[in-house]
């Protein structure tokens, strides 16, 4: 059975659940933030100060939008690149829940 499925296919499908792990952290580390700083409408993030939702919600959101284009080139791309493309999803997906992270850490404190 596991023969006659292509590494195109496999990378396309790790991409994803990689890709679905980092959303899940990143919008759950905003859920947790969003509780915690309820009352106060400007949040410190990166080294500057924003609008609470667009602070807690935006890079969870941008994320989501640009995982998109490469999930569909996953399904598109020739069987010998599929494992650059893999890389470059697996890569982007961890850093850009890590620079959530790193951003709410500087919003959660007092």
């Amino acid at each position: 059975m596991l023969e006659s499925v292509s590494w195109r296919t496999l990378f396309a499908y790790l991409g994803d659940a990689l890709w679905v792990i980092g959303l899940t952290i990143m919008f759950a580390a905003s859920r947790q933030a969003a509780g915690r700083t309820a009352g106060r409408p400007r949040l410190r993030y990166l080294g500057g100060r924003g609008p609470r939702n667009l602070v807690l919600w935006g890079l969870p959101a941008a994320s989501f939008a640009v995982s998109l284009w490469p999930a569909l080139q996953a399904r598109m791309v020739a069987e010998e690149t599929s494992f650059v493309l893999f890389g470059v999803r697996a890569v982007s997906a961890s850093l850009l829940a890590l620079l959530h992270l790193r951003g709410l850490r500087d919003t959660l404190k007092p």
